[in-house]
């Protein structure tokens, strides 16, 4: 037997990598735990650190035996194969009351800001939900990056409905492959929260309104939509406001994602789009005054 160290460096949900490394562990009979700080490093046998931000701060005075992966560390760097089919070790995170892992992976987008086509390649069946069930779980999360990309897509999400799960899918759908059966299958999916959708590009204001409108045929209201907004990348301030501002009369709720974290307009702007007190109630002059 021997004594496995796990670090999270800075996952904001369970971290799905190092929780599939403690059920490998564990089968062979190891004892697994989160790390408790340099000075038990001698007690550890083998350690594990997951990055996910390249901006994040590695802590100091980790084991000299640890392995590092995750996308913030090494975008080549993935889980074996037979530790990645694994159900995930949800006693790492006891708090945990949702499912978690992907259905598909990878993109066939080439979008230059995102990093999945090339950590993942272009998009593929992964896994099926039964495969990375919580039993305690109450609902589902799906991590799938460009879900309605995938040629089944239809045939998951009728699978979904049959199943009457109750899901979110958390990363951003491509609003530019919603059509009328689309529509359909998504309004009759009982959704945890939002459809959360991404308008990252400007070019994408042409599309969104009459998508929207196809959505809102199948009786999902816009008020029940998210829609990511990147800035920081490829847009100007003020095109960013009027993607923000756009959403706003549509009666839907954006969320603005920084693309560089370090620069103060970036982080003024998204502090305030996002925290939804001062969004409705406070524009974006007075609010950087």
């Amino acid at each position: 037997m021997e004594n496995i160290a796990l670090i999270d460096v800075d996952s904001k949900i369970p971290n799905i990598a190092l929780m599939k490394l403690s059920a490998w562990h564990k089968a062979r009979g190891d004892k697994v735990g989160w790390w408790c700080g340099q000075l038990f490093n001698g007690y550890y046998d083998k350690a594990y650190a997951s990055k996910i931000f390249d901006f994040s701060q590695m802590p100091e005075g980790m084991p000299e035996n640890v392995e590092i992966g995750g996308s913030g560390y090494d975008l080549k760097k993935s889980l074996p194969p037979a530790i990645e089919r694994l159900c995930p070790d949800y006693d790492l995170y006891p708090d945990c009351d949702y499912s978690l892992g992907f259905l598909t992976r990878g993109c066939s987008r080439k979008c230059p800001y995102c990093i999945v086509p090339q950590k993942e390649g272009s998009i593929k069946i992964h896994q099926k939900w039964e495969t990375f069930r919580n039993p305690n779980g109450k609902y589902w999360v799906f991590l799938d990056n460009n879900i309605l990309g995938f040629k089944g897509a239809a045939d998951i999400l009728a699978g979904i409905i049959e199943d009457k799960l109750e899901i979110d899918f958390n990363q951003g759908m491509d609003i530019r492959l919603v059509t009328p059966s689309i529509a359909g299958l998504l309004s009759r999916i009982k959704w945890k929260r939002f459809l959360r959708f991404a308008f990252d590009r400007i070019c994408l204001e042409e599309s969104i309104p009459g998508k929207v409108e196809i959505l809102e045929r199948s009786g999902i209201k816009s008020h029940r939509l998210l829609f990511y907004v990147l800035i920081g990348y490829d847009t100007s301030p003020e095109e960013d406001l009027y993607r923000v501002e756009m959403l706003r009369e549509m009666k839907i709720d954006p969320f603005v994602m920084p693309y560089d974290k370090s620069d103060p307009y970036q982080r003024k702007f998204a502090r305030w789009v996002n925290h939804k007190a001062i969004f409705k109630s406070v524009g974006w002059e007075d609010y950087k005054r």
